[in-house]
């Protein structure tokens, strides 16, 4: 590897999705194994020419492939895979898979410059919130990517993706979690304290700062069909590939951590729910969604339920079944942090509603939102529920902006 006098060297995790499937003998798409034999195979992925005459004789580097010349970037990009022993649908993908992502990047942190995540498309939003919250501070790129069309297939959008992310992690600090597909870098979401060197650091800090420097952005999966399959509803794209990769002016950001290590939270609470709002909800569904884990049950017993509350609009539900708002009130008082998240794909939900049904939820101790999406709502109340050392007040004000006045439970008994 040292035939080159500056290189980058990455490290890609293949955890399944459709980037690797072809179809089984039942006809329907299933990850494969081994898919850096098809990579290397792959001009666009792969110089073999360069790594036969300097790589193939170097132990220490002959499992590297290595990209070829190309204008984004004079240096040689040098990256190894890391192919999981069980390949997984998307759909499949759970708190577990994202825990194991997060410590492979701990694990190999020195090791590489920066990261690349083949992620299943289905649950890429989920993925990319749930590894920002764990890589509580981190100073490598990280990107996830993925296909809609699998890498075997002439048509496939991976061999793009898959390029566009690895250069991007080799050649742009952007020392947080991201997603590119398509053509568009997003942000995969940002922590507002992960610069901080504690949480004790973290509430000193005046509580109502700029609302626009806690806002939690969030990619989101808008087709199943399109190319185009992502975007970020509340934020714009980082950078776009065009000819060349041109950031977009909006960033980066020009807060972004400083930090050289990497420091890992590997714990997300598994008993976060998310309840969708629809004219037919009724007050029994609010109450068996926020019962406490089953004694016994080996899923966090010690941890109280999250919900997310995906409401009408700017955050309403239905006025008058005022069993709805008693339940809600009941939960919120034996101590369960209820997110009010929007079911619109852009939009806000405030702390100060604009309507008397979203005024009745807000009473009853529903925290709102903002701008996060429901995956970057999940995922952080699955993180911060989590932080045994928080009282709940101290986990709602880490769980949403900074501009949320923190009230609790009991200012409703």
């Amino acid at each position: 590897m040292n035939a080159s006098s500056e290189c980058r060297r990455l490290l890609a995790i293949y955890t399944g999705g459709t980037f690797g499937m072809l179809k089984n003998d039942k006809g329907v798409l299933v990850p494969q194994k081994d898919i850096e034999a098809v990579i290397r195979r792959l001009p666009q992925l792969h110089d073999a020419a360069y790594w036969k005459q300097h790589l193939e004789v170097d132990e220490d580097s002959k499992d590297y492939l290595v990209l070829p010349d190309g204008k984004d970037t004079t240096m040689k990009v040098f990256y190894k895979i890391l192919e999981y022993e069980e390949l997984k649908d998307s759909s499949d993908f759970n708190v577990d898979d994202w825990i194991k992502m997060a410590r492979d990047i701990k694990k190999y942190y020195d090791e590489y410059d920066g990261f690349v995540v083949l992620h299943g498309t289905d649950t890429t939003a989920y993925g990319a919130s749930a590894l920002s919250f764990m890589l509580e501070s981190i100073g490598k790129t990280v990107v996830l990517t993925g296909a809609q069309v699998p890498i075997f297939q002439p048509r496939s959008d991976g061999l793009n993706n898959f390029l566009s992310a690895l250069l991007i992690a080799a050649t742009h600090h952007i020392p947080e979690v991201t997603v590119f597909f398509g053509a568009k870098l997003f942000r995969g979401n940002r922590l507002s304290i992960g610069t901080e060197k504690s949480f004790k650091e973290y509430f000193q800090k005046v509580p109502d700062s700029n609302p626009d420097q806690d806002r939690i952005d969030l990619v989101k999966k808008v087709s199943n069909t399109r190319i185009y399959g992502f975007d970020s509803p509340n934020y714009p794209a980082l950078l776009e590939a065009k000819s060349t990769l041109e950031w977009d002016p909006h960033g980066p950001p020009s807060e972004l951590p400083k930090a050289r290590d990497c420091t890992l939270h590997d714990q997300l609470c598994r008993n976060v729910y998310v309840l969708k709002v629809a004219p037919t909800i009724t007050g029994d569904i609010i109450k068996a969604i926020c019962r406490p884990p089953i004694e016994g049950d080996v899923s966090q017993t010690s941890i109280r339920p999250g919900v997310i509350l995906e409401t009408l609009g700017n955050g309403n539900m239905p006025i008058k079944r005022r069993e709805i708002y008693d339940e809600l009130r009941a939960a919120v008082r034996s101590g369960i942090i209820i997110v009010n998240v929007t079911q619109c794909i852009n939009g806000t939900v405030l702390s100060k509603p604009l309507y008397e049904t979203g005024r009745l939820v807000a009473e009853c101790g529903v925290v709102p939102a903002y701008d996060m999406t429901q995956e970057a709502a999940m995922a952080k109340l699955a993180y911060v529920l989590t932080k045994k050392e928080l009282t709940y007040d101290q986990k709602v004000q880490v769980g949403l902006p900074r501009m949320y006045a923190v009230t609790g439970p009991n200012r409703y008994t």
